[in-house]
């Protein structure tokens, strides 16, 4: 099976500088993982270095360590960009410096979490809630420790709805980038909302993936 490195792979960060700023916000590198409240099973899993998004003001949003590789399959489903990757795939760890909102609106608290790949179900609960249906779930890093299992969608919404406290998981939605210029880079879409664009994989002429991780949905 073909493997690549996704999203916001850490390699790429010899490729630009320690802070990269964009409408006042900016990227910068970090180093491994290590807090001991994270399960070995997945510091080992993730890449050697991460990276944090630093808001307009200086301040921490969060950081991010991605898998260290992420399997892959020939996929088209219907209103998703990145079906390649199956449902269930354990993307990286990340963890929210102050806490959050995601996608819905919906709060996170500081902490660990678990990002893995999903698709907004396709009901009429659902329809219109988001540009696509690509989203990354996140679940806490203490009941998410397998990162080698593929989750099915209905134990990965379980997982997650317990860090949300409601009847729906904690969403976090992909789109595409605004341009492959200057990537990585966190931009502001015409929403507003905040979004951290990079490669995939870094260093190549593949996809690139972009991660709103400030605003919501309209719906």
């Amino acid at each position: 099976m073909k493997r690549f490195f996704i999203v916001l792979l850490l390699s790429i960060f010899p490729a630009f500088s320690p802070a990269i700023r964009a409408d006042g916000y900016k990227i910068e590198s970090i180093g491994a993982l290590s807090d001991t409240k994270v399960a070995d099973s997945l510091r080992n899993a993730v890449e050697s270095k991460g990276f944090r998004v630093l808001d307009d003001q200086g301040n921490g949003l969060c950081e991010i360590w991605l898998s260290k590789t992420i399997p892959t399959k020939k996929a088209e489903v219907p209103g998703a960009n990145f079906a390649q990757i199956p449902e269930g795939t354990f993307i990286g760890v990340i963890n929210y410096l102050t806490g959050a909102s995601d996608y819905r609106g919906q709060g996170i608290k500081p902490g660990f979490y678990t990002l893995r790949y999903g698709l907004i179900l396709q009901d009429g609960n659902h329809l219109g809630a988001s540009p696509s249906r690509d989203f990354f779930i996140a679940s806490s890093a203490t009941e998410d420790k397998n990162p080698s299992v593929q989750l099915k969608t209905d134990e990965l919404y379980k997982i997650s709805r317990n860090v949300t406290g409601t009847g729906h998981p904690s969403v976090w939605c992909l789109v595409l980038v605004s341009s492959r210029e200057g990537l990585p880079k966190v931009v502001k879409n015409e929403s507003e909302h905040v979004v951290v664009e990079l490669n995939i994989p870094a260093g190549t002429s593949g996809p690139a993936i972009g991660m709103i991780i400030v605003g919501k949905g309209e719906g």
